[in-house]
């Protein structure tokens, strides 16, 4: 394989980057001093502004994915209860009805064949 000659027209990667404007060399700018008439913003003020903000957004939200947890956990629950409760009663219910209906048919037993 041959290498084909450097092309002088295809720009270097760093020539579009920086561009013709911009050395390439780092050079550190001195801190810009305010005139005397301008007042320094209260960063602190703004950070516990933005703070406060913002934790009262993420309450809102947390609030609400709370509530949506424990109506499915209550539910989950409710359900798992009645259906507990279902068995036991159809379970009580069975043992009432078997004794309603022997005592019924003994009860007409009676009546058909008198004792003697």
């Amino acid at each position: 394989m041959s290498q084909q000659p450097f092309d002088q027209g295809i720009p270097l990667l760093t020539e579009v980057l920086l561009g013709p404007e911009v050395e390439p060399a780092i050079s550190v700018e001195p801190a810009v001093e305010l005139p005397p008439g301008v007042v320094q913003p209260d960063w602190d003020a703004i950070e516990q502004r933005l703070t406060q903000r913002i934790l009262h957004q993420v309450q809102g939200k947390i609030d609400h994915l709370l509530e949506e947890r424990i109506a499915h956990v209550l539910q989950t629950a409710l359900q798992n209860a009645l259906i507990g409760m279902r068995g036991a009663l159809r379970e009580d219910l069975q043992q009432s009805l078997e004794q309603i209906v022997a005592h019924a048919v003994s009860h007409e037993l009676g009546h058909l064949h008198p004792p003697a």
